[in-house]
């Protein structure tokens, strides 16, 4: 007889809704193996962004920034590093002078454009400048023959890079500068030539207009303007020679003066009150000679008027931009030293 199976009727347990169905998050089984990859995944993009400024602020102060252009000069153009190299040196001899720090800063952006413009009237007028022209000059300045490796141009020119921090580049690019200013100035001395026209005054200088009013009642009213000026003039040297002034081109006396002799032949006529740097002058044409000689002196003086006149001119003619700002001021300092 066959066996029947028992069964208890007692119903079998269900499983518990959603016991065994994963959580999802767009889509996305979330187990305890996606949690921690998703904690690992987000702690590996942190990092790449942590490492990424870093990257970024190393190579804005190391590259973008120092290459910044913070002066253009038609074709010329110059770095906020090459500043940075310029700005130690220059701060120093300003300062020296009694120059403020942010005066400097501000005053070498113009140096700079001056030195650029200084080198395209040069070449204008023909003048070049070769590497061994501007090695020759570093050589000068040291007081030591050029030489190679090993040579004490060698040593003593290391040596000045270092005290001043700045490149071999750099540097020889302020004496490239400096050698084309000595060249165009040689150049407008050959241009004037030996002669040049000069003037002799008789003057005398005094602190206050009312007195120098005074003085020219007293000459015109007879009294010898040499004997005057010996006893009133402030000016030391000229009042032991009767108010006699040197010879000097007529182009070196200010502009007042010029304007105030010009056309005019030695005479006893009177000039003035005329301001002369904070002083009234009353003065005379002792004397106009077209072809005296000029000293050294004199003559580097009227060269660099000439120099003025012919940079006045270029500025005109020369797009300049400057971009220099406070945030570059404050890396140049940083990195000046």
């Amino acid at each position: 007889m066959a066996r029947r199976e028992r069964t208890t009727g007692l119903p079998r347990p269900r499983p518990r809704q959603g016991s065994h169905q994963e959580r999802k998050v767009a889509g996305i089984a979330v187990t305890e193996q996606t949690t921690r990859i998703a904690i690992l995944g987000g702690a590996a993009v942190l990092l790449v962004l942590v490492l990424g400024l870093l990257g970024w602020r190393w190579y804005d102060q190391n590259y973008r920034v120092p290459d910044k252009v913070i002066l253009r000069v038609g074709e010329e153009q110059f770095t906020l590093k090459y500043y940075a190299d310029r700005l130690f040196p220059y701060a120093q001899s300003q300062t020296g002078a009694g120059v403020s720090l942010g005066l400097a800063e501000q005053a070498l952006v113009g140096v700079l454009e001056e030195e650029a413009l200084v080198a395209l009237i040069a070449r204008e007028k023909g003048i070049t400048v070769t590497e061994q022209d501007i090695t020759n000059e570093i050589a000068a300045q040291l007081g030591v023959p050029a030489g190679g490796a090993g040579s004490s141009f060698d040593t003593l020119y290391r040596q000045r890079l270092k005290s001043l921090t700045m490149t071999d580049g750099n540097y020889r690019r302020q004496v490239e500068a400096q050698v084309y200013r000595t060249r165009l100035i040689e150049g407008y001395k050959a241009e004037m030539g030996e002669t040049s026209e000069m003037v002799t005054l008789r003057a005398i200088s005094v602190a206050a207009k009312e007195e120098a009013d005074a003085i020219l009642e007293r000459i015109r009213g007879g009294e010898d303007m040499g004997t005057v000026a010996q006893t009133t003039s402030n000016d030391l040297t000229s009042r032991q020679k009767d108010g006699v002034l040197d010879p000097e081109p007529p182009r070196l006396y200010p502009e007042s003066v010029q304007a105030a002799i010009e056309g005019k032949e030695a005479g006893p006529e009177l000039f003035g009150p005329i301001e002369v740097a904070g002083n009234f002058w009353v003065f005379r044409l002792e004397k106009r000679d077209p072809n005296a000689t000029p000293s050294d002196t004199q003559k580097n003086q009227l060269a660099e008027l000439m120099l003025k006149d012919d940079l006045t001119a270029k500025r005109a003619s020369v797009t300049i931009r400057r971009s220099l700002t406070a945030s570059d001021i404050t890396w140049a300092e940083k990195n000046a030293d």
